[in-house]
């Protein structure tokens, strides 16, 4: 880590030489943690079933507009990152052979190729980060702030997701980047390409609308504001100036995304009912229940940010958005409102999950680097400073190592799937939940179907059985077991009627980590059947257990304290049960 470099305007050419490769070392390190294990689990793409609806977007994009747009949650998810997906798609077409989703290879080429897109622009964010820094504070806070960022592990994570989070964030930090030139010159260039950016964002996730706060600061701070309250004139060309960035993002949104436009009342359905409701609490699905008895915004602090940046980096960085806020120069302040301004607004939900953090891991990062910066300069504080530097710098970067190892190990649900064929015969009877990570069985293992759906959703009695290599039944702990208008005692029927179907139990730790956090009272049946499971009293035993962790020169981080989400996409844990004898078979080897 280089610390101290001069930041005076005429330092000598070697030394803002050296400065130029240590960020371009820190971009290479960036991109390293970023580019690692793009194909994990591909093509298996139900395992991180945000991603699949991207993906499946993008696809539907290149037939038919309509198609697309009238899909289910179609509106979730912004469509920048699907027609950018498409454009390379079109390239790779022409230059190659085209791509045909239903052959297993072009399918892993098809997820690499989204999730490259997220890497590149993951790694894009670290150099923008540098020059944000820097502009505040200097060289050695841009890098101190960029090498933060290529280290931060939430966000080297995502980059491995083709999500909609990190191509929002890319656009953000642009928009970021702009506001700081606002504040600085006042130009009226940097108004136009901060209100494109702005648009870019939201129209890659729609919570980058936060953007509109840090503008506004940005304004407020530029130079050019009347000094007469009764130049009319003048506030006039004031007020026009700082609408110009939401004219041009509202332009640039309806060009990207027409389809909000032309079908409103989809656009409308789907913000209400996929995002601002579960968000809100008007309606509380399953997938939300692991919130259900934590304090949401405490929770960002105890957990997301804990989890997905290390303590160090936490701690400092949020002691550095204070810091920025004393500082209380222009330019400090319009930093400060990035972080400030998104945690404002993101935190007014109820479901805090961990790709929420992922601007923060932005935000922070620059506090943390300025704050740093301004105390090496203080000669009485440098051992000090240095040593602080180091923690955070050396902690954050140990962190994003053993965080890699998640992606360099094979898969649990695929080492579950290998341990199923070996060990459990074709035709057995297998139970299984209606979780996107239920290890591959029978034709999902071998002949994916892009575009198919294999969860074993339950009817509204909650049954379904599939013949495909092994008998599988369904325990809908979805929808049946869920459900607040079934009584306890058909619940304890339900249940009772469905483990004698089976012989074998495959599940992962979705159902049961949602289960736990829902009271007693209301869903006591679903409750005492995974203690009874896990104890051994319906007659199965756990054979087997398969999980992936964070781990460095044999030293393993648990994180199952983490958000569930945290665990849930890349590295989550499976168990399998058999029936008692069964089991005592598979231990003698017989």
């Amino acid at each position: 880590m280089v610390v101290g470099l001069p930041d005076a305007p005429d330092a000598p050419r070697a030394r803002l030489d050296l400065g130029i490769v240590c960020l371009v070392f820190i971009c290479g390190i960036a991109a390293a943690l970023r580019f690692t294990g793009l194909s994990w689990g591909a093509p298996y793409f139900h395992f991180h079933i945000d991603e699949h609806f991207v993906f499946a977007g993008a696809d539907m994009l290149r037939r038919s507009l309509h198609e697309a747009a009238t899909s289910s949650k179609f509106f979730m998810y912004g469509p920048l990152p699907m027609w950018m997906l498409n454009v390379i798609r079109d390239v790779h077409d022409w230059l190659l052979e085209p791509l045909v989703l239903t052959v297993k290879r072009d399918q892993v080429i098809y997820m690499v190729m989204g999730r490259a897109i997220s890497a590149a622009l993951g790694t894009a964010c670290v150099p923008l980060v540098y020059v944000i820094a820097r502009r505040v504070a200097g060289r050695t806070a841009g890098l101190i702030a960029a090498f933060l960022l290529a280290c931060a592990v939430v966000h080297l994570r995502e980059s491995h997701f083709f999500s909609v989070d990190i191509s929002m964030l890319f656009f953000s930090v642009v928009a970021w980047l702009f506001a700081l030139r606002m504040a600085d010159t006042g130009r009226f260039p940097d108004y136009v390409a901060a209100g494109a950016s702005l648009g870019a964002a939201v129209a890659c996730k729609y919570s980058a609308a936060f953007l509109i706060g840090v503008l506004g600061v940005a304004h407020l701070c530029a130079p050019g504001r009347p000094r007469r309250l009764a130049d009319a004139r003048g506030w006039l060309h004031w007020i026009a100036r700082g609408v110009t960035p939401l004219l041009i993002a509202v332009l640039v949104f309806v060009a990207v995304d027409p389809m909000a436009i032309l079908y409103r009342a989809k656009f409308s359905d789907d913000i209400t009912y996929w995002v601002v409701g579960p968000n809100s609490g008007t309606w509380k699905p399953i997938f939300i229940a692991q919130f259900t008895d934590v304090q949401p915004h405490l929770y960002w602090f105890t957990n997301l940010l804990w989890w997905g940046l290390g303590p160090a980096l936490e701690i400092w960085g949020l002691l550095g958005v204070l810091w920025l806020i004393v500082r209380r120069d222009r330019l400090s302040l319009v930093a400060a409102a990035f972080p400030v301004a998104y945690y404002a607004a993101a935190a007014q939900g109820i479901a805090p999950v961990m790709r929420y953090a992922v601007p923060l891991a932005v935000g922070l990062a620059v506090p943390a680097g300025v704050l740093c910066a301004d105390l090496l300069r203080r000669p009485r504080l440098r051992l000090v400073s240095i040593a602080i530097t180091s923690v955070v710098c050396g902690t954050t970067a140990l962190y994003a190592a053993a965080y890699l190892n998640v992606f360099r190990s094979p898969d649990s649900r695929l080492t579950a799937s290998a341990w199923l064929l070996a060990n459990v015969p074709r035709d057995s009877k297998i139970l299984v939940e209606p979780s996107q990570n239920t290890p591959p069985m029978g034709s999902y293992l071998t002949a994916v179907v892009f575009n198919g759906d294999y969860v074993l959703w339950g009817d509204k009695n909650g049954a379904r059985t599939r013949h495909d290599y092994y008998w599988l039944h369904t325990l809908d702990t979805y929808r049946f077991l869920y459900n607040p208008g079934v009584a306890d005692e058909v619940r304890q029927r339900y249940i009772d009627s469905r483990l004698p179907l089976a012989d074998w139990i495959v599940m992962d730790d979705t159902f049961l980590q949602f289960y736990q956090h829902l009271p007693e009272a209301t869903h006591s049946v679903a409750k005492q059947y995974y203690r009874d499971l896990f104890a051994g009293r319906l007659g199965f035993q756990l054979v087997a257990t398969f999980k992936v962790y964070p781990s460095l020169f044999g030293r393993t981080i648990n994180d199952d304290a983490a958000e569930l989400t945290f665990r849930l996409f890349d590295h989550p844990r499976v168990f399998i049960f058999a029936r008692k004898e069964l089991a005592a078979r598979l231990t003698t080897g017989s």
